[in-house]
């Protein structure tokens, strides 16, 4: 949104680069002045230094947009003034013959602009499309920015006087879309952002689901939630917070990442995606690193407060019904001056419930049956079916960031952060699970035919079927503190040093109990749909009647963990004069990591698991039918009431089990991680034909020391302590280079080695029995390696007007070490057991092309010139191996064809947003449980969100939108289409938010 309006005469002067200088004298420009200049956004420090140095000052708002300046102050001249509030920037200063000071950035300095500057011809080496640029100076984040225009150009506003210029303030929709050009085309690497449009506000609530609108960015769920993301196809990224790593806050009790479903959006100023990697970054990310940024109180110009409230009615499936849920969050920020310099603080809380209500049709694995119901065919059908497949559950995310920032004098920044994540996730489910017996007539084919020769079944009837009905209860609850301090520093020399302590700790609880009981069902018809739901009857018995249901049994499983991070960094930049060697990066990393986990996996059988003891007897108040809206298939239903499972007591005496569970020791694991990490970094400036080359070269090396303990059974089967340790080193080289064919065109080039670390649950030195009879066992591998990857990129990126941008991009990446499961045979206390394990994989390989483009049409007449576009577009090839020899298949969680299209409206008071995310079908799973190495595949699908804002006042805005507004269905099958997996429809959601700033 952009709104005009005037500055006085004597408030001077951000130029645009394009406007000549006034003649001015060199000499005035060594007198000494009083300067007090806060410290701040360079477009408001740069202006206010203009003004009182009495001085034309000419820059560009994408050079200043998202750089800070120290304070100035004492009687200095112009050159000392202008020395210290560039000191410790990427901003450095040239005076024409004029007398006019020019503001460059040391990242986009050319050749070119040189000798203009020395001519005063500057206008003419910037093509028409990056005049509008220039001509308006941003601020990043959503800030304000501004524009002055002097010379022969009548002012836009006939009422203004010739020496009175406009200032242009851009917010919302445009304001985030030019951020996140900016970011992306200043950047180093080959990167996209999504930056707030306001306060509180990314474009979508939930930040997984707004990283999906990122190219080459593709988004899992978990229970009706975007909960993950995949990068070019890859699973392994590093995900900071702050660029801090947070461990265990992303659903694994072992830990290892950062969930993006734990913070709620309302506390982000944006996330940044870089896809490829620099020395400087820290090391594990595969797919790429990815930055989610909070905000910090010299991000804004003075005092802030913002409240925003949301209601939100959930539109469930199953019989749910609806639910309305609310969402509050409060931001307060401020920064003074003080005998001690000038500081900062900001406080932001936020509290968001969510809840979902998903009926699935579910299907159990397939399985070839020979000679079915005696037709000499051999069928492929699935053993049974879940009906009444009902999720109800309910999110509750709470999270405080607290931050301080002191700027005792220029050399000096110091800043603290507190950030408080608590996250809890409450499920509930209830499921009918028919299993087959006899197959009989009439059944029906899909005519087509399998590897194996076997014809799938599309209907069939079955006699002597079962029925186990299951009341489950799984909680996930993570709790999650960062503490982080530290500073910069730079004496208006050529060193800057940065240095950062942080501490981080986490307490997840994860836990599920299962209550079942069991009915046999005499006769049973199944039917199975491609593109539909399942059909699944019920026949001779009555589910009614409490006598035909008997006890079978109780999973409790409970899996805890705790984790503690403790870093320290040091980086530093040495600033080198003139030449091709620009600067030079290096620093050091230790890190120390201890996680924890433990807990307990028990399963006792009631009346042996297939007794003949009636339901009929027990206490109504333990027991719930579940009714037919959500049973849909065979009807009402009886299982236990999710009460009496969360409660437990009364169903453990009721069935003569132990009271509570105990920790097991097979449960019990304890790593720790110590790295050490080091890394230099060469940026660079060359021409190359007449065009400047702009990168880095660098490596990062690191030494990894492992330990860990984990209690398996020895040779003669008895649970003792096991321990590992191990050393591993490695370097990961990368490089960046970025040619300026042209001032709005630049072709960028990115190649780099990367890992990932394994999974500490998979690297335990135990191994466990987990069936005596049938002599089962699993067991980790302590010599499993990190994931590797050696990657290249290339990308042209074409930047036009105020925000927009089209990019072509191309990648390459071979990676090593994905992880198989295996079997194994091993001799237990004199038995031969067949023990199931990990080992690394043979080479994987991804490629693919990016494509995208984002514009707002402000040339358009009016109401039109409103319009605005998002388009990208991402096609991926994969390959990964399998544990079959010679066999592969693509990477889980990839499709090869992804992609969004979002419209965009902006006028006024009003702005309106309408965004569909599409993707093809994939490989969902190939080592689900469930599945027994049959893959597990997912069809295309999209889902169109909308939204709709109204700023009634300065200070207070309204915004409705919907989410999957098209009822988009998850659908996957077990390698053929005609044997479906799982079918569910997806929640719709519609909220009213309320934004008000004081």
């Amino acid at each position: 949104m952009v709104h005009t309006h005037h500055v006085r005469s004597t408030a001077a002067v951000v130029l645009c680069v394009g406007i000549a200088a006034l003649p001015q004298a060199a000499q005035a420009q060594e007198v000494r002045k009083p300067f007090h200049i806060p410290s701040g956004p360079a477009v408001n420090s740069i202006t206010e230094f203009a003004r009182q140095a009495g001085v034309n000052v000419l820059a560009s708002g994408e050079n200043l947009a998202g750089v800070e300046t120290p304070e100035v102050h004492g009687n200095l001249t112009v050159s000392e003034a202008l020395a210290k509030l560039l000191s410790g920037t990427t901003l450095t200063s040239r005076v024409n013959t004029s007398g006019a000071i020019f503001i460059l950035s040391m990242a986009r300095k050319h050749d070119a602009d040189k000798d203009s500057i020395r001519n005063n011809t500057m206008t003419a080496t910037i093509p028409m499309q990056r005049r509008a640029t220039c001509c308006a100076v941003m601020l990043a984040l959503g800030s304000a920015g501004a524009a002055y225009a002097q010379g022969d150009e009548t002012p836009p506003d006939a009422a203004l006087k010739n020496d009175e210029p406009a200032v242009v303030v851009v917010t919302g929709m445009r304001a985030s879309l030019e951020n996140a050009r900016n970011r992306k085309r200043n950047g180093e690497s080959i990167s996209d952002s999504i930056v707030a449009d306001d306060i509180g506000k990314l474009p979508d609530q939930n930040i997984a689901e707004a990283a999906q609108r990122i190219p080459g960015v593709q988004l899992s769920r978990n229970k009706g939630e975007g909960s993950g993301i995949q990068i070019r196809g890859l699973g392994q990224n590093k995900i900071v917070l702050n660029g801090l790593e947070m461990f265990g806050a992303g659903g694994e009790y072992n830990g290892r990442s950062f969930g993006l479903e734990d913070l709620p959006a309302d506390v982000l100023a944006g996330i940044d995606v870089n896809k490829t990697s620099s020395a400087d970054e820290i090391e594990g990310g595969l797919g790429g690193y990815v930055n989610i940024r909070t905000r910090m109180p010299f991000d804004f110009k003075g005092r802030n407060a913002t409240l925003s409230a949301k209601a939100t009615d959930y539109k469930m499936d199953g019989g749910a019904g609806n639910k309305t849920k609310g969402q509050v969050s409060a931001l307060f920020s401020d920064r003074w001056q003080t005998g001690v310099g000038e500081m900062g603080l900001l406080v932001n809380v936020a509290h968001a419930e969510s809840v979902y209500g998903l009926t699935e049709n579910q299907v159990e694995r397939t399985e070839a049956v020979s000679n079915f119901a005696g037709s000499g065919k051999t069928v492929t059908l699935p053993i049974g079916m879940f009906t009444g497949n009902g999720h109800h559950g309910d999110r509750q995310r709470d999270t405080l960031v607290a931050s301080f920032q002191w700027r005792p004098n220029a050399d000096l920044n110091l800043f603290a952060n507190y950030i408080h994540i608590d996250y809890l996730l409450r499920n509930n489910f209830q499921t009918a699970r028919v299993y087959h017996g006899t197959a009989a007539a009439p059944f029906t084919l899909w005519g087509d035919s399998n590897s194996d020769g076997s014809d799938n079944l599309r209907s069939g009837t079955f006699i002597n079927n079962s029925m186990t009905d299951t009341s489950v209860v799984g909680d996930e609850h993570r709790k999650s503190r960062l503490f982080d301090i530290g500073g910069k520093w730079n004496n208006r020399g050529p060193l800057t040093i940065k240095g950062r302590l942080a501490h981080n700790e986490t307490a997840v609880v994860n836990s599920l109990y299962e209550w079942g009981i069991n009915a046999t069902i005499p006769g049973m018809k199944m039917t199975l749909n491609d593109g539909a739901p399942y059909g699944l009857s019920v026949s001779g018995v009555d589910l009614n009647n409490l006598a035909n249901y008997h006890p079978n049994y109780l999973l409790a499983i409970q899996l805890d963990g705790t984790q503690r991070n403790t870093s320290a960094t040091l980086d530093a930049n040495y600033r080198l004069d003139g030449g091709m060697l620009q600067s030079i990066d290096f620093g050091v990393r230790a890190n120390d990591y201890t996680r924890h986990s433990f807990g307990f996996v028990n399963f006792y059988c009631i009346a042996s698991c297939g007794g003949t003891a009636s339901m009929a007897n027990v206490d109504p108040a333990l027991l719930h039918q579940v009714p037919a809206a959500e049973s849909r298939q065979i009807g009402p239903y009886w299982t236990f009431a999710t009460s009496a499972v969360r409660s437990q007591a009364a169903l453990r005496s009721l069935y003569g089990l132990p009271a509570s569970e105990q920790f097991t020791q097979d449960q019990d694991q304890l790593n720790n991680e110590k790295t050490l990490a080091a890394y230099a970094r060469i940026n660079y400036e060359v021409d190359v034909a007449g065009m400047p080359l702009t990168g880095n070269l660098g490596v990062r090396a690191i030494e990894t020391r492992l330990y860990g303990e984990s209690y398996g059974a020895n040779a003669a089967g008895t649970l003792v302590l096991q321990t590992s340790k191990s050393t591993r080193h490695d370097f990961l080289p990368s490089y960046n280079g970025n040619l300026a064919l042209r001032n709005d065109l630049n072709l960028r080039l990115g190649a780099s080695k990367t890992l990932a670390p394994v999974n500490f649950g998979l690297m335990s030195a135990a191994t466990t029995i987990t069936n005596q009879v049938q002599h089962d066992a699993r067991a980790g591998n302590p010599a499993l390696q990190p994931f590797t990857s050696k990657n290249l990129d290339l990308s042209l990126e074409h930047y036009f007007g105020r925000n927009g941008v089209a990019y072509l991009g191309a990648f390459h990446k071979k990676v090593d070490g994905f992880i198989q499961t295996v079997a194994e045979q091993r001799m237990i206390n004199g038995e031969q057991y067949n023990v199931s394990t990990f080992k690394s994989s043979g080479t994987s390989r991804i490629k693919g092309l990016e494509a995208g483009y984002q514009q707002f049409f402000d040339m358009l007449p009016a109401p039109f010139d409103g319009l605005g576009m998002q388009a990208n577009y991402t096609y991926v090839e994969s390959q990964a191996a399998t544990a079959v020899a010679g066999k592969t298949v693509p990477l889980e969680g990839l499709s090869k064809n992804s992609y969004n299209l979002i419209a965009m409206y902006e006028k006024d008071k009003f702005k309106a947003r309408l965004a569909y995310n599409w993707r093809n079908g994939y490989v969902a799973s190939t080592t689900s449980s469930g599945a027994q190495g049959v893959p597990i595949f997912a069809k295309a699908s999209g889902t169109l969100d909308f939204s709709i804002g109204y700023d009634v006042t300065k200070q207070l805005s309204v915004v409705l939108d919907a989410v999957n507004l098209n009822g988009a269905v998850g659908e996957t099958y077990y390698g053929n289409p005609h044997n479906q997996a799982n079918y569910q429809p997806l929640n719709k959601r519609v909220g009213v938010q309320a934004r008000y700033t004081f």
